[in-house]
């Protein structure tokens, strides 16, 4: 029995082997889910052309994006050098592309942009528009504007105001941007019923230098003329310029739209005599605002807040003319925005701008590679080059190059040698101004346009010169000597390279700011050649030969850089009393200030040195920008007062925030 059963056991034992061998395998157990990296919040705002129309959405976008703690990077703003259809649908492309987050685009033709448009919709990515409406139907989610209809009818009811009769020039830069049509549909529907007569509108293709020959042959034209409408922000100045030529100034009514500088200066002027201020700035806010809210809320959400009506933002507008300008320029205090955004100056181009290069080389020669404070102006090169290329269709390419030390002849040897690399531009900051005179002109000469920053080289042929006005920099620290020192004392000075240009107007500015102090005596001035070791060097024989000395004004912070203990006779006077001033605010010198050897720091814009310079030069190059001879890159005043702050600034890399007064609690 126990036999038999033990065999049932086996068998029943081997089939249900055999069916598991014969059953199909199971099926894994489910991985934990791994949820892909949620993908970084990117916007684009995309405009018409290089006006400061587009200047003044581009300040918009970069408030939004400071307000909304988004790097520049994850807003970013773009405008072909003309209007040009092709090259906002090849923007389009490379955005869409890049997968983006929301792209909001200004159309210049609203059908021929709506393909590509859609395009970006169906790859997920979120698309308005703004300034100029889109087509019916459109996926575009919402429009951020003008509501250009009633604004034209607002100029219609202006011009109105002005005559009772007479024929109406109207200059339009489009035919088909509906923004256009809508401004001047809305100005003949005011008009409509009076005995004001519009004349067939211009069309200058958004060329202010065409804009000037259509206004001037409607002027000879029509003898009789009695008003104009400038349905653009440049058209209107256009026809002004054709006005005050015709000796014709209050005989022609003229009414604008925006509110740039040509136009302000018109109306003070009296020849023109009312314009419909747009709001461009906030149109670039917004923009950014909604695709944020969008991103973050869903689309339904995100138009409920921002108070959209039927697909709308309406950004209103603002009636300027002679009575009611103060008033305009008070909502502008009252909102925070400073009057330069709506006034900016600009000069109408006579050629276009040439087009986007491929790659642009350029070649950010400091004085010398081994001053640490020029690694700062690199990061910030490098990291603008970076910005660059991603936001446009140019691959930036920064070369960074130099002599090891300060050298003039090395650093003329560097400007040879990137001339003959072929890069497209230089951006250089001079050993001695004389001396980069020839290099900098056999670059122009070849083709190469060359800018300074930190050090000038004012007499050469360098399109501008980007830095803070030494000399003022150099009577700030002087004022900051006599605040912690007093009026007499004997003080020395520590500079740089014998000659930079730089260093000699903050030792003039030095000089003349303690001029009205007698009793304060330079009694040494040394030099370094922007060698730390050798700063270190030269302070303390100073301080053996003037063991009394009660100030220094170090030109640069040179002997800084090296370890504590270098300099133990600075080091100790500098404990018991004695006042240093020191040009640059770098993190080393924050220690020095916050430990109490140094009193007063006249900081430059370091980063600027390199972000602004590539950016500066990609906008000479692509977009046709001018400068004046010198752009003033502003300075920082650090005490003890606001030392933490700037601190901060260097540790966030942000030097965005605006840094407490460096006196306030001084007195």
């Amino acid at each position: 029995m126990k036999t038999r059963l033990f065999a049932i056991l086996v068998a029943a034992i081997v089939l249900s082997m055999m069916v598991a061998a014969c059953a199909p395998p199971a099926a894994p157990a489910p991985p934990a889910e791994v949820k892909p990296p949620a993908k970084e919040f990117k916007v684009v705002v995309i405009g018409k052309s290089v006006h400061p129309y587009w200047s003044n959405v581009e300040k918009g976008v970069r408030a939004a994006a400071k307000d909304l703690g988004l790097r520049d990077d994850q807003a970013i703003f773009f405008v072909p050098p003309k209007e040009d259809v092709a090259a906002q649908i090849q923007t389009m492309e490379t955005y869409i592309g890049m997968g983006v987050t929301g792209i909001a685009i200004a159309p210049s033709d609203p059908n021929a942009l709506e393909p590509v448009m859609k395009k970006a919709a169906d790859a997920g990515i979120l698309v308005t528009t703004l300034d100029t409406p889109p087509v019916e139907g459109s996926v575009s989610l919402v429009y951020i504007g003008t509501n250009n209809y009633a604004a034209g009818k607002i100029a219609g009811e202006q011009m109105k105001k002005l005559l009772t009769k007479g024929k109406v020039g109207i200059g339009r830069g489009s035919d088909t941007a509906l923004n256009a049509l809508q401004r001047t549909q809305g100005f003949l529907d005011a008009i409509k019923g009076t005995e004001i007569t519009a004349l067939e509108p211009v069309n200058d293709k958004e060329d202010a230098a065409r804009a000037l020959e259509l206004a001037n042959s409607v002027i000879s034209a029509n003898p009789d003329l009695a008003g104009a409408f400038g349905v653009y922000a440049y058209n209107g100045p256009a026809w002004a310029t054709a006005i005050k030529e015709a000796g014709k100034v209050g005989q022609i009514k003229l009414v604008c739209f925006d509110a740039t500088t040509d136009i302000i200066n018109g109306i003070k002027e009296g020849v023109i005599d009312a314009t419909v201020a747009q709001r461009e700035y906030d149109q670039g806010y917004k923009s950014v605002q909604i695709l944020k809210l969008m991103a973050e809320k869903g689309v339904e959400a995100a138009l409920k807040e921002m108070g959209a009506v039927e697909g709308v933002i309406d950004t209103g507008v603002d009636v300027i003319t002679a009575a009611t300008l103060k008033d305009y320029e008070a909502t502008l205090d009252k909102k925070g925005i400073p009057h330069e955004w709506t006034t900016e100056g600009w000069e109408p181009p006579t050629a276009a701008a040439p087009a986007a290069p491929a790659k642009l080389t350029i070649a950010w020669i400091p004085k010398a590679l081994n001053n640490p404070v020029f690694e700062v102006g690199r990061d910030g090169a490098f990291k603008k080059a970076e910005e660059l290329t991603a936001q446009t269709g140019t691959q930036v390419e920064v070369l960074y190059v130099g002599s090891v030390a300060s050298d003039m002849a090395e650093q003329a040897r560097v400007v040879e040698d990137v001339i003959a690399k072929g890069v497209d531009a230089i951006g250089i900051s001079c050993n001695d101004p004389t001396g980069c005179e020839d290099p900098i002109n056999k670059a122009v000469a070849a083709g190469i346009p060359v800018m300074t920053w930190d050090a000038d080289s004012p007499n050469s042929q360098r399109f501008t010169y980007l830095g803070v006005d030494n000399y003022q920099g150099g009577k700030a620290a002087a004022d900051l000597l006599v605040r912690f020192m007093g009026e007499k004392g004997k003080v020395a000075m520590l500079t740089g390279v014998p000659g930079a240009f730089n260093l000699e107007e903050r030792m003039r500015g030095f000089k003349d700011g303690i001029a009205p102090y007698p009793g304060i005596e330079i009694v040494a001035t040394v030099y370094c050649n922007d060698d730390i070791n050798l700063g270190v060097q030269v302070v303390e024989e100073t301080m053996q030969a003037h063991p009394d000395l009660d100030g220094w004004f170090f030109v640069g912070l040179w002997p800084l850089f090296a370890e504590r203990g270098s300099m133990p006779l600075w080091e100790k006077a500098s404990l018991e009393g004695m006042v240093n001033i020191v040009f640059d605010t770098l993190p080393v010198e924050l220690e020095f200030l916050k430990d109490g050897y140094v009193h007063g720091l006249v900081g430059q814009k370091y980063w600027g040195w390199g972000y602004d310079t590539i950016q500066m030069i990609y906008d000479y190059i692509v977009k046709g920008a001018r400068y004046e001879s010198w752009t003033d890159s502003g300075m920082d005043i650090v005490t003890k007062c606001n030392v933490d702050v700037m601190a901060e600034a260097w540790a966030a890399s942000d030097f965005t925030k605006p840094l407490p007064d460096p006196y306030a609690c001084l007195e």
